[in-house]
């Protein structure tokens, strides 16, 4: 395949990935300036049966199209630059991304701290609002599918599992529109995704997995579940705050119709007010008189915090001040002299 020329203008020149389903490449747009590169998804049909081929090429399309509406419209997604059929053969073309997988900044054992977990958190909630505005369920959310960009140090999402759903669907012969593939990874993927119905909020699950991860260092399948609940149980290999620990609690919960967030807005809007108190000439973090960062504001205590000058200190204080302003005297003054004396010379 290295080498080969696809659709007449993409010359493959690196294998990314390789499976049962198709393969995934690296290749030259051979008809663009300076040849830039792309990645070309290949998905392979598993009957030549004209039947099957006309099924396989209605949910390719629409799921083409669907890629391209997302990609068009947000920079955080690689853009759609093109579909076609080859050979009997389906082919995805997409912006190649510089960058570096977040798996690369999540080694074991490293914790990452509060305000680095958040900024991810809110970076990705903007990609996955807009999707979810789609009715898209990206179905693999995971720290390989968010590359750091090198231009803008943002967070691209890729690697959308409607496209390997479409994929399985085709290579395995399940071609009814109806038919759900489990499709997703081990440690993020919620049990209802596990069971084949996936739901908007199986991403949001992923997402707190990952935020789970960046915290405690340890990877998702490393974590426990109550046997009881289901729920994770992650909080003891953690240092963090009660408030960003409520808000990871409930991207994760186990019930995904009651207690998890229904929305990406939701999650936003709980970080939003954890950044953001409801004091707004309080900043998050910000030091109090005794030098101590005070992150939660409704445990101050304004009448701790001023304290009462004592007399001494304030005659102290006036006296300074009125040295201060006997010492400019001269600087005011000798230039009021200078120049009467020069308009009195100029008479």
């Amino acid at each position: 395949m290295l080498g080969k020329l696809l659709d007449g203008r993409y010359r493959i020149v690196q294998v990314l990935r390789a499976g049962g389903f198709g393969e995934t490449y690296i290749a030259e747009d051979t008809r663009r300036i300076n040849n830039p590169r792309c990645v070309v998804k290949q998905l392979k049909p598993a009957s030549n049966d004209p039947s099957y081929l006309q099924i396989s090429r209605r949910l390719f399309y629409s799921e083409a199209e669907t890629l391209q509406n997302l990609g068009d419209h947000h920079n955080q997604i690689p853009r759609l630059l093109a579909y076609f059929e080859e050979d009997q053969e389906f082919y995805l073309v997409q912006d190649f991304i510089e960058g570096n997988p977040l798996s690369t900044e999540m080694q074991l054992s490293q914790r990452w701290s509060e305000s680095q977990v958040i900024k991810m958190l809110q970076d990705v909630l903007g990609i996955l609002e807009f999707v979810h505005g789609y009715g898209v369920i990206h179905r693999d959310i995971k720290p390989d599918n968010l590359i750091r960009r090198y231009k803008d140090d943002r967070l691209v999402l890729i690697d959308f599992g409607a496209v390997k759903q479409v994929r399985t669907q085709i290579a395995t012969g399940q071609t009814q529109i109806t038919a759900t593939v489990a499709i997703g990874t081990p440690g993020y993927m919620p049990a209802e995704q596990a069971q084949g119905k996936p739901q908007l909020n199986s991403d949001i699950y992923a997402l707190g997995m990952i935020g789970i991860q960046a915290l405690t260092g340890l990877y998702p399948t490393q974590l426990q579940e109550d046997r009881h609940t289901g729920e994770i149980l992650w909080q003891q290999y953690a240092q963090v705050s009660d408030r960003l620990a409520n808000i990871l609690n409930q991207m994760v919960r186990y019930d995904y119709r009651r207690d998890r967030y229904q929305s990406a807005g939701e999650v936003l809007q709980a970080l939003q007010q954890l950044v953001s108190p409801l004091l707004p000439t309080q900043p998050l973090n910000s030091e109090d008189i005794w030098g101590q960062k005070t992150n939660h504001p409704q445990n101050l205590l304004p009448q701790k915090i001023l304290k009462t000058k004592s007399p001494s200190n304030t005659s102290s204080y006036r006296r300074k001040k009125l040295v201060a302003v006997i010492g400019l005297i001269p600087f005011i003054l000798i230039p009021i002299l200078l120049i009467v004396s020069l308009l009195l010379l100029a008479r």
